[in-house]
């Protein structure tokens, strides 16, 4: 995994690195956020201290990182979680005290996955939600374009995912597509059109789009009905 560490603290910029590398991780080192713009293309996650926490993530998301951004620091984990909550990023793991850092490192980027799903449906998106929050993901809803924009421009609840459908009012699924993809600040958020269309239909969308695939809503309704009727 490619991991940028941003710190103003020379030794724990240095350990932090050292930790991550002799667990296999590829890292980049800079005291600086700017200095760290030339490696954002393939980053999984930045690491970030509290005194670049609000300006190191928002530059990088600028350029295209999509990655997850964690607080690292002296402390007990708790102390910072709570101050990564606070400066809206995805977790903190606490720097490499013990030699299991590199595995809390690993827990915190896996976290929690948010999918956004936006549809007109909202017994689509029920069905959507509920089989991904069983499988541990954070879901936000948006039943139309508009609303889909004010979440995604929000970097507290902008998602790794959405789930778009093709034929919505004033804005269809096909246009809201495009203009993730080539806003240079979204365009790493993967989209999947959830679409009853005919597949040959929904593929050539995907690649008019530069979508990412497609969901089926009919293999999807016809699973909850297979599951729980009768």
């Amino acid at each position: 995994m490619k991991v940028l560490i941003c710190c103003e603290s020379e030794i724990i910029l240095q350990v932090t690195g050292m930790a991550l590398e002799a667990a296999g991780h590829q890292v980049a080192l800079e005291r600086e956020p700017h200095a760290l713009l030339a490696h954002v293309q393939g980053a999984a996650a930045l690491l970030v201290d509290a005194g670049r926490a609000r300006q190191a993530p928002a530059l990088l998301r600028d350029r295209g990182f999509a990655g997850r951004s964690l607080l690292v620091g002296e402390g007990a984990q708790e102390e910072l979680a709570r101050a990564a909550a606070e400066l809206t990023l995805d977790g903190a793991v606490a720097s490499p005290a013990t030699d299991d850092f590199a595995q809390r490192f690993t827990a915190a980027v896996g976290a929690r996955r948010r999918v956004l799903i936006v549809d007109d449906s909202e017994i689509v998106a029920r069905l959507l939600q509920e089989e991904l929050e069983a499988k541990g993901f954070e879901i936000h809803y948006a039943p139309d374009a508009e609303k889909a924009t004010s979440i995604i421009l929000k970097r507290q609840t902008r998602p790794d995912l959405i789930l778009l459908d093709v034929n919505m009012p004033k804005v269809d699924g096909g246009q809201f597509c495009r203009f993730v993809k080539k806003n240079e600040r979204f365009r790493s958020i993967k989209v999947l059109f959830c679409s009853g269309e005919d597949k040959e239909k929904v593929q050539r969308l995907v690649a008019e789009c530069g979508a990412d695939g497609f969901l089926s809503k009919g293999e999807l309704l016809g699973k909850w009905i297979a599951e729980n009727a009768g």
